[in-house]
């Protein structure tokens, strides 16, 4: 049964572009510590206390957050995804959805399958906390997107920060990573969450992404407002 749509207090998007080219789309998701940190700098390890975990709450979760979900900005960014798999999934073409989790490593939670399949997964994701390695989110993404089936592929990159892993040059291994991707065909979509004008950060976010735009907001609270424009950038890609 198909999910009902969660009621915004946006208008629903209208892309300007065709809706009628096919697409594949990977969503990598930040699990890293940073997004539920509150800018402590814990890495925020399954969302659990460093010291009698049977006892105490981890500093990293929220009040009325599951400890599956941890904390407030996580929840977010799953109701963030769900909305974009459900604006995308309306199009009236052929179109397969992929989930990619990430923080210190990349693991390939559903491979390409209809909305209806990858919306109960997005539900049931489990944070992790840990550093951040874009590397091998875009490369996991990199490596469910097929080239011989004639559609479009999309990488959205969601995320909070700089990447930290590998350990040696991370940011490097990123962008060769963004530019191995780009090679086979991938478009890659950076959406950036980030409480300061970082224009560093920015300018990182920016060599990953495949035209130079990096859809950006200051707090996960914002995702949704992105809704209009990153259906049109899909739909004119």
């Amino acid at each position: 049964r198909r999910r009902t749509r969660t009621p915004t207090n946006y208008p629903t998007p209208k892309p300007t572009c065709s809706t009628e080219h096919e697409f594949n789309l990977c969503l990598a998701i930040d699990m890293s510590g940073s997004v539920c940190s509150g800018g402590t700098g814990s890495e925020c390890n399954e969302c659990r206390a460093a010291f009698l975990p049977i006892f105490f709450t981890s500093e990293c979760r929220d009040k009325f957050v599951s400890e599956d979900t941890c904390c407030n900005n996580f929840a977010n960014v799953k109701e963030f995804s769900s909305l974009m798999v459900d604006l995308l999934g309306d199009f009236p073409a052929d179109k397969s959805f992929s989930l990619v989790q990430f923080a210190t490593d990349a693991q390939l939670v559903s491979g390409l399958s209809s909305p209806a399949h990858t919306l109960p997964i997005i539900d049931r994701l489990d944070y992790t906390g840990g550093l951040t390695n874009h590397a091998a989110a875009i490369q996991k993404c990199q490596g469910v997107l097929p080239t011989w089936d004639g559609r479009k592929n999309f990488i959205m990159l969601v995320t909070d920060g700089v990447s930290s892993e590998p350990g040696f040059d991370p940011e490097g291994a990123a962008e060769a990573a963004a530019s191995s991707a780009k090679r086979d065909g991938a478009f890659i979509i950076p959406i950036f969450i980030s409480p300061r004008n970082d224009l560093s950060a920015l300018a990182f976010m920016r060599r990953l992404s495949s035209d130079g735009k990096v859809f950006d907001v200051t707090d996960f609270g914002s995702l949704d407002r992105l809704q209009d424009s990153l259906v049109n950038q899909v739909s004119c890609s």
